[in-house]
C-alpha cells in the first residue's frame, strides 16, 4: 500500500511549517544580544591638560 510514501509526505511538511513557524517566530525588533569580550576591556586613561 502507499502508507510509506504518505507518511514520508506527512513528515516532510511538517518540518518544512516548523521551519517556517520557527523563523517567523523571532522577533525582528529585539536587538541581538552582544557576546561579552573575552579579555578584559581596560577604559582609556584621559588626557590631563598641560600646566601653564
Amino acid at each position: 500500500m502507499a502508507i510509506r510514501p504518505l507518511m514520508f509526505g506527512i513528515l516532510f511538511i511538517a518540518v518544512f511549517v516548523a521551519i517556517i513557524l520557527s523563523i517567523i517566530w523571532v522577533d525582528p525588533t529585539q536587538p541581538t544580544r552582544q557576546p561579552d569580550p573575552l579579555a578584559p576591556v581596560t577604559p582609556a586613561p584621559t588626557p590631563t591638560p598641560p600646566a601653564q
